[in-house]
């Protein structure tokens, strides 16, 4: 779905202003560009288990792209 790949650069770099000083934007782009849709729903569920530290619509947008992981799988159920 070329929407998770479009929703991808956004995700990183909310990823990218909460880990700064880390590899973490680096892996999830790597996790996205190779197919590696289980890291990349780990990274971001990694964010959402702190979602006191997003600010505007940064938890909406997280949400919004592992909901497109699972419908990529065919699985849209709410884990």
């Amino acid at each position: 779905m070329q929407i998770v790949y479009d929703l991808a650069p956004v995700i990183a770099e909310i990823i990218s202003g909460h880990c700064a000083g880390t590899r973490a934007r680096e892996d999830f782009v790597h996790a996205c560009l190779h197919d590696d849709w289980h890291e990349a729903k780990v990274m971001v569920e990694g964010m959402l288990a702190e979602p006191w530290h997003l600010i505007g619509h940064q938890e909406r947008r997280l949400r919004e792209f592992l909901d497109l992981l699972h419908l990529r799988d065919g699985t849209l159920i709410s884990e």
